[in-house]
């Protein structure tokens, strides 16, 4: 029995002694874990501490922060004394030319090349000239709505005026509410954005940059339709009374009625274009005779999307007894010696490729070309004016480096050709530069 006993007694001590060291392991391993989770709590605190002090100074430095934003953004965009917002923009440009052949001016002047064979034809040879006053700069204005009104306006000035095109002038200057404008800008028969890009800043053979007082109205159809009416003064043309033995005397022309001008505008949903537009003009001037008579002009321009970096633009115009609705044209009008009024009548087609050739490089080419009705008595009375032109062309490719985004870097050949009603000619040939940056 003894030994039976000593024999029990060993396991349950065994297991006593087991029982008193996992109670005190198990007591051991929560004193760790009570440990463990107040350095947790610590820590914590710790970073509350630090987020807290972080917030503190961008608190205390949000001011300073949102002055500096403010001051950047008030340096172009500013409130005047009215309440009007309003936007300061334009451009440095410089330009250059180096002129084969060409005319006395330093930009584009087609219709006024020497003939060949004139004395005046070597004058402009192997010359260079250069200049800024294309440089421009302009104001956007914009009032606070009042009501349903969008009130706004604009005013826009370059050194590109006078007869050398060196002197300060007013671009644009109106006012406009809601589709209401009224003042100088584009004429609604100008379609400059259909004219091919050009690095000239008088663009070629087709261009206009006519810009007169007007008030218009304009009205979308939908989103993909616009119609626009317009009443402009087109300002007065020196005019040319002809007789049998070819003297000239200027003539000053007068508007009885402002011109009456209409336009059409289909956008579609590829990036595609297309402009229809008609002007009437009812005209007067100061010569005694028959000179009451009306003007006209029809056009047809656009833009098609070829591809995705591929650009089409073309505009035709067929006008009548008109000189300011497309550059380089003749007189608008000449009297016989009867002082009958004797309209020239022609028409004109531009005709532009542009490449994007990289997201920083793109090339235009481009051809412009007028012709004058041949077949009428305005041509009959001035075909021995040298003046005149029966026909005029020109071509030109050019490419366009945007090294970054405010400036462009262009260079162009051009190559044009004059011919009068006599048929001779004179020639355009030179290379155009030009470094701009907008602003």
């Amino acid at each position: 029995m003894k030994k039976y006993l000593g024999n029990m007694a060993q396991p349950a001590l065994g297991l006593a002694i087991l029982m008193i060291t996992t109670s005190n392991h198990a007591a051991m391993t929560l004193e760790q874990q009570v440990a463990h989770l107040q350095k947790q709590v610590q820590e914590l605190q710790t970073l509350m501490q630090q987020q807290k002090q972080a917030s503190e100074k961008i608190s205390a430095e949000l001011p300073i922060l949102q002055e500096k934003s403010a001051l950047k953004t008030d340096l172009k965009q500013m409130v005047t004394k009215g309440g009007a917002e309003f936007e300061l923009y334009g451009n440095v440009r410089a330009d250059a030319s180096y002129q084969a052949k060409g005319p006395s001016t330093m930009y584009n002047y087609i219709s006024a090349v020497p003939l060949e064979g004139s004395v005046n034809e070597g004058n402009n040879s192997d010359k260079f000239q250069s200049t800024l006053n294309a440089t421009r700069f302009g104001f956007n204005f914009k009032t606070p709505k009042i009501g349903e009104h969008s009130v706004g306006g604009k005013v826009e000035m370059d050194f590109f005026g006078g007869a050398g095109r060196d002197s300060f002038r007013i671009r644009h200057a109106y006012l406009t509410y809601d589709q209401w404008l009224i003042g100088q800008t584009w004429s609604n028969f100008n379609a400059i954005e259909y004219f091919p890009e050009t690095v000239d800043a008088s663009l070629s053979v087709g261009g206009s940059l006519t810009r007169v007082p007007q008030v218009k109205f304009s009205y979308p159809v939908d989103k993909n339709m616009n119609l626009a009416f317009s009443l402009e003064d087109s300002k007065a043309e020196t005019v040319t009374t002809t007789g049998t033995q070819g003297f000239t005397t200027d003539a000053r022309a007068k508007l009885k009625l402002p011109s009456a001008v209409g336009r059409l505008n289909y956008k579609f949903d590829n990036g595609s274009a297309l402009s229809g537009r008609l002007f009437l003009t009812q005209k007067a001037t100061n010569h005694e005779g028959n000179d009451d008579f009306l003007a006209w002009g029809a056009a047809l321009g656009g833009k098609y999307q070829v591809a995705e970096n591929t650009l089409l633009r073309f505009d035709y115009n067929h006008i009548k007894g008109d000189t300011k609705n497309v550059l380089w044209s003749n007189y608008a009008y000449v009297f016989d010696v009867n002082g009958e009024m004797k309209p020239n009548e022609f028409d004109v087609v531009t005709l532009g490729l542009t490449q994007k050739i990289t997201p920083k490089i793109r090339s235009t080419l481009g051809f412009g070309y007028m012709r004058a009705n041949t077949d009428n008595h305005f041509a009959d009375l001035v075909r021995n004016d040298l003046t005149q032109n029966k026909e005029l062309k020109e071509g030109w490719i050019n490419m366009f480096y945007n090294p970054v985004k405010p400036i462009n870097l262009g260079v162009e050949y051009m190559y044009g050709e004059r011919k009068t009603f006599d048929d001779q000619k004179g020639i355009d040939n030179r290379v155009n530069f030009t470094a701009i940056y907008d602003f």
